[in-house]
């Protein structure tokens, strides 16, 4: 932090590094007396106007409610009113998942099980024809328009 203070103290008070950066020439004189009387204006009358309304600044003991109700009161009663709701959907998705899962299992089992299509052996003419046919299937594809 300290080394980035520095900067920003060394950079304010000598610019012309910053300015040499920058694709065109600046010609911007940042400490003339016109800029320098005007910040000064700009610091007296926000300090000015501080000062007057310190009285309003006093510390009061209330309770401001904010953006924080909603996730300290209201989703606390949101979640126990639609936690019944949410059990009997999270339980009907889940029977569906298994009972998907299930017919998978079986339908993998009937295909690649010991006694399926796709477990037994081929014969290799059989895995040529069905190469060649897939290669002229893709070059007719590939060269007919």
């Amino acid at each position: 932090m300290i080394l980035f203070s520095v900067l920003c103290i060394g950079l304010g008070l000598f610019p012309a590094p910053l300015y040499a950066l920058l694709p065109f020439e600046v010609n911007y004189a940042p400490y003339s007396g016109a800029h320098a009387v005007s910040q000064l204006q700009l610091l007296l009358f926000s300090g000015l106007a501080f000062f007057v309304m310190l009285s309003f600044l006093k510390r009061t003991l209330t309770i401001s409610l904010d953006v924080d109700w909603f996730y300290r009161m209201f989703a606390p009663r949101l979640v126990n009113l639609l936690t019944p709701l949410l059990a009997g959907v999270i339980t009907g998705l889940e029977s569906a998942a298994a009972s998907l899962a299930q017919r998978a299992g079986k339908t993998l089992h009937r295909h690649h099980g010991p006694r399926g299509n796709l477990a037994r052996t081929w014969p290799t003419g059989s895995m040529a024809f069905w190469v060649t046919t897939m290669l002229l299937a893709w070059l007719a594809l590939y060269y007919l328009p």
